[in-house]
């Protein structure tokens, strides 16, 4: 802050530049508003208040004191020590209480966001100063935790900038915040080589710690589901993974299922996934690998953070990486939790079966209902059983009654007692894929046919804008939170788990295309977003730009947050073949020293730059002169010496012509002679007055000249 106190060694800083810190404050905080609670919002928005009452409250004593005296022994932080330590004590405790409910990871950041803000109060050093801008960088790479796509970067990467700008303020006081921030933007520049190599060459070890779990920042799907969970989900436009399909054809819309979780127990209200028995837990820790057959599509995913260890891929799926573990429900889950964008291969065979055998554990496992929690359905499906005994036909059976009869798609289904299925299917026939789905499997399960559940999203958007020119990459596929999806499994004896979307029989566009307009629709009037995907699309040019700029943020996570310790092996080996370790140092070792030569000679030139554009301050006075001169319409020409010049002003301007004659005198010893400092410091104040009382008189003329004529 721009606080004065009477010791000698005080901090101090220029209006201006405690206005633009206050300013830069507020930017970093913003940087992790998302995260923060509304109550820990409103402690840091009165912090921020109160800095901005004491420099305006600075303002007006400055004004006060311009007159009179200096202000160096006026202290004007009124804040007392004793509330300052009350507000710090009573904040650790609030964050401390609510650790519990927020995680490790949230609280922490709670706590350095609030330790920012009231260090802000305590900055009586320079050392304070240092302290609170190095808590500032702490907080922007704190907020790279939570989200590491290309705007927001860039976002994190201009308050850098400002950060570092009003440090260099401090030490070039007489700089403008646009000069400060230009040089700030030119060393990052210079230093980007070297960054740039290290990032390619230099070995990316794992690091020594983990991040640890945020409870509040799980996203995306969930490990239970209930009708009309997903629906919620789908009003959320946040990206959750893209699929590059290498230079292989896109397959159909209508086979991008991406499988994420299977859910086999149901209690009457909601479908969660089944509790593994130790022996099963045995069983699951041994390596699957699932039987292939037919033919197989190779592509790379690159999945957003989204704080669970569940990954997303088409069935069957296969990878060689030793992070993925594929369980025998045929999903794929990372070893670890999912707390940063992460890069996977995988092979999947959408033509190969999935468990041609059932066990019994599993058979009674996905048989089981709550009986009597939805009759009028166990009833109906008595009745199916008893008239349709093949399993298939009873399926397809069930799936022309929600082609049929007016069940409805919809995003605002109507609230269900209990979550009762019954009420669903009989009474208000209006839902989600969940509804669908759920309603689906208890009635399969009901009338003795082993089903399940299977969440995870289905289709994605195509983008061809990504792919490289003379290439046949075939672009990428982005898929949102909004297309999570639910769709049931049935068990077929020759078949294995089947397939079957009721979605498909009640919103076939939703299945073969995507989201209708009608489900935009809605999604825009729920959420409330006027730059909702609905209102996007409705705009051809603000479409393909938001496409663009998806492409762009693809080759941002695809390059510089997809870049593995394997890629990064690959590409050296390619580029410097055999003994990739001392060559790679050898390369670290150059661009090293060609950074540091370049950078010398960049400060050679800008040195010799400024020798040469820098004038004699004599000079930049008779260049007043010269100016007030061509205002009368007096312009000195290349070839006039002074002489000349004064010769034509005593014609012109007779009153100033004497003023004109002293100054050009001084200017003259001032350039042409040597002098020592002291000398040519007191000839350069003469200079001073002789130009002022100069450019006085010539303004005297042009204000009596204007009153002589004027109409009055």
């Amino acid at each position: 802050m721009s606080i004065k106190h009477s010791k000698a060694s005080a901090f101090t800083m220029s209006k201006n530049c405690a206005w633009l810190f206050w300013v830069c404050q507020l930017l970093n905080i913003s940087s992790l508003s998302i995260e923060l609670s509304a109550w820990m919002l409103g402690i840091l928005a009165l912090c921020l208040c109160w800095q901005a009452l004491i420099l305006s409250r600075e303002k007006r004593l400055t004004a006060k004191a311009s007159t009179a005296k200096p202000l160096q022994k006026i202290n004007l932080s009124f804040v007392p020590s004793l509330f300052l330590k009350l507000l710090a004590i009573s904040g650790c405790i609030a964050i401390a209480i609510s650790a519990k409910q927020f995680g490790v990871l949230i609280s922490m950041v709670h706590l350095l966001a609030f330790a920012y803000a009231l260090k802000a109060f305590e900055i009586t050093q320079r050392k304070d100063f240092y302290q609170h801008i190095l808590l500032g960088l702490f907080l922007l790479a704190s907020a790279l935790i939570f989200r590491q796509d290309l705007v927001f970067s860039l976002w994190i990467l201009f308050l850098v900038i400002i950060n570092l700008a009003i440090l260099h303020q401090v030490f070039a006081k007489a700089d403008s915040v646009a000069k400060s921030s230009k040089t700030v933007a030119i060393m990052l520049l210079q230093s980007s080589l070297l960054a740039v190599v290290l990032f390619v060459i230099f070995p990316r070890l794992a690091p020594f710690w983990q991040v640890p779990l945020a409870k509040s920042a799980k996203t995306g799907l969930s490990d239970e589901v209930a009708p009309g969970d997903i629906a919620n989900l789908a009003l959320s436009s946040e990206l959750a993974f893209r699929v590059n399909f290498n230079d292989e054809k896109v397959p159909l819309y209508s086979q991008l299922y991406w499988r994420a979780m299977t859910l086999e127990n149901y209690d009457g209200r909601k479908w969660t996934r089944a509790k593994q028995d130790k022996r099963a837990q045995q069983i699951s820790r041994q390596k699957f690998s699932p039987i292939t057959s037919g033919p197989a599509i190779s592509y790379q995913v690159f999945a957003e953070p989204n704080y669970q260890p569940w990954l997303f891929a088409l069935s069957v799926a296969t990878t060689t990486n030793s992070k993925l573990v594929l369980n025998r429900d045929y999903t794929v889950q990372s070893t670890t939790v999912v707390n940063q964008p992460i890069s996977y291969q995988i092979k999947s065979y959408p033509e190969a079966p999935l468990a041609l055998s059932i066990s019994q554990e599993s058979r009674q496992k996905n048989l089981s209902i709550s009986k009597g929690s939805n009759p009028r359905l166990e009833q109906l499906a008595s009745m199916l059983k008893a008239k349709y005994p093949d399993h298939l036909t009873l399926a397809k059976v069930v799936e022309n009654t929600f082609r049929n009869q007016n069940f409805y798609y919809t995003l605002q289904a109507p609230q269900l007692i209990n979550n009762s299925l019954d009420q669903f299917y009989f009474d208000t026939k209006a839902g989600f894929c969940v509804h669908y789905a759920s309603s689906f499997t208890y009635l399969m399960r009901a009338a003795g046919i082993p089903a399940r559940i299977v969440t995870g999203y289905l289709g994605g958007e195509y983008n061809n804008i990504s792919r490289q020119n003379n290439s046949n990459q075939t672009g990428h596929l982005s898929i949102y939170q909004y297309d999570a999806h639910a769709w049931s499994e049935i068990w077929i004896e020759g078949i294995g788990w089947y397939r079957v979307d009721p979605t498909a029989a009640v919103d076939p566009e939703r299945v073969s295309s995507g989201w209708s307009t009608a489900l935009l629709e809605q999604q825009s009037e729920l959420n409330g977003d006027y730059m909702s995907l609905y209102r996007l699309k409705q705009l051809a040019w603000l479409n393909t730009l938001r496409l663009q700029l998806d492409a762009i943020d693809y080759q941002w996570t695809r390059w510089v947050l997809g870049y593995s310790s394997k890629q990064q092996y690959d590409l050296l080996k390619r580029l410097l073949g055999k003994e990739v370790p001392w060559k790679a140092a050898a390369l670290i070792a150059v661009a090293l020293v060609l950074f540091m030569g370049l950078f010398t000679l960049f400060n050679k030139i800008s040195f010799i730059k400024n020798t040469l554009n820098k004038k004699p301050p004599e000079q930049v006075l008779f260049n007043k002169c010269i100016a007030a001169l061509n205002k009368k319409g007096i312009d000195k020409a290349p070839y006039q010496t002074i002489q000349q010049l004064c010769f034509i002003v005593s014609n012109e301007l007779p009153q100033s012509s004497s003023d004109f004659t002293n100054l050009t005198t001084t200017f003259q010893l001032l350039r042409y002679q040597q002098y020592n400092k002291l000398e040519r410091q007191a000839l350069l104040t003469q200079l001073k007055t002789e130009v002022n009382c100069f450019l006085k008189g010539v303004n005297q003329d042009n204000t009596k000249l204007n009153q002589k004529t004027s109409p009055l």
